[in-house]
């Protein structure tokens, strides 16, 4: 299993490619009617609703039925889905957190038969919901995240199975620590925490009287909302902003999603282009990028050594997240909303996300895309230990 990650990046990489830049061979595929597709769908809706609620109650024993686990694939892919629901769990217990509901709702995009079953490319988008264990008022937190599968479903004794579901994962960086043995329930450890989350109110400011060119962090905000990628927290808006080059399977398109939000001058922040962090328009292909507006560590340096932006803090999750003598509630507090966070593998930056809002307890919550995020909790993910963040005000 430990280079099933890298396995399934190389897969994901190419099958995406490939998906996007040829449907030529659609029209040679066998039909499926809508009758059909409409029941496969609600197979999987099914099954995914099932592995959901493993998320809320630990219970893993429904699991192994929804999966061929005569192959490797199969086997694969339940023990990843055991991993994170683990890591899940977890990872809300240490924030003293509790989920209240998670839900996932499906949409086909591409069905084609095979020999035993059908081959889907399909987005699914979940809504998570929780509260904090020591929140009187029990607050509803609502956050989504939106991931693009390509599986195989096959049937064994009269019942549609998962063969294979390969996907881009948020939660993929953190599962490294966790085994997929699957057993009945999962008890979460009661080990203590290294610190305990403060909780502190950060209300919302109004930012008023922003001039032409400055950046207005309120629209920033309003922009990665209105194009997060997630159907149900944008309506009946577009998923994405079609006057830009969308990168998503080309290389990632969340530095490219950020630079948006804080530089478009009809909808986002409208901070100033200039000579090196620019975009130029083009309705045919979609808005070019320059390195610094697509590349994540071109972006970071650019904004860290322009003055555009300037850094709050670098460290891991303990470092930020934990009270210390200069910060009563984490450097992480000092965030405000349309600041943005580069996140680290190595010396490597690997990711960039907005920050959009705050829980109830003042947790920072972020949009980003490729996996595409909304309102998440700002570390969700992110747990491997060689992983940094690098804490950015927009200035």
């Amino acid at each position: 299993m430990k280079n099933f990650s890298k396995i399934l990046t190389i897969f994901l990489i190419l099958f995406f490619t490939m998906f996007n830049l040829s449907k030529a061979s659609a029209s040679n595929e066998q039909k499926v009617s809508d009758e059909t597709k409409e029941e496969i769908e609600e197979v999987i809706n099914s099954i995914y609703n099932s592995r959901c609620m493993s998320f809320l109650d630990g219970d893993l024993s429904v699991l192994p039925s929804h999966f061929d686990t005569s192959n490797k694939f199969g086997r694969w892919s339940l023990e990843h889905e055991v991993k994170r629901i683990k890591y899940l769990r977890d990872w809300a217990y240490k924030r003293d957190m509790i989920f209240t509901d998670v839900s996932s709702q499906s949409t086909i995009k591409r069905i084609s038969p095979t020999n035993k079953g059908f081959k889907i490319t399909l987005d699914e988008y979940y809504k998570f919901k929780y509260t904090y264990k020591d929140d009187d008022l029990l607050t509803e937190n609502i956050f989504g995240v939106g991931l693009l599968h390509s599986l195989e479903i096959i049937k064994r004794e009269d019942k549609f199975v998962i063969y294979n579901d390969w996907y881009t994962d948020c939660f993929e960086d953190a599962l490294k620590a966790y085994s997929g043995e699957i057993k009945e329930d999962i008890h979460i450890s009661k080990s203590p925490f290294d610190f305990k989350i403060p909780n502190y109110d950060k209300p919302k400011p109004s930012y008023p009287n922003v001039k032409k060119g400055q950046y207005h962090r309120l629209e920033a905000v309003n922009y990665a909302d209105r194009y997060c990628g997630i159907p149900w927290a944008i309506g009946e808006g577009k998923r994405y902003n079609k006057k830009y080059k969308n990168f998503t399977g080309i290389g990632g398109n969340c530095t490219n999603y950020v630079s948006q939000c804080i530089g478009d001058k009809e909808e986002g922040g409208g901070l100033n282009f200039d000579g090196t962090w620019f975009c130029v328009y083009n309705k045919a292909e979609g808005a070019n990028g320059s390195s610094a507006f697509v590349n994540a560590d071109a972006f970071k340096n650019y904004l860290i050594y322009s003055g555009r932006g300037t850094l709050i803090k670098k460290g891991t999750f303990n470092t930020l997240a934990a009270p210390s003598n200069t910060s009563a509630n984490g450097e992480v507090s000092k965030l405000n909303l349309g600041d943005v966070i580069a996140y680290a593998k190595g010396n490597d930056i690997d990711h960039f996300a907005i920050v959009t809002d705050f829980d109830s307890h003042g947790y920072p919550l972020i949009n980003s895309h490729t996996t595409d995020r909304y309102h998440v909790p700002w570390d969700l993910g992110w747990g491997d230990k060689n992983i940094s963040f690098y804490l950015i005000h927009i200035r």
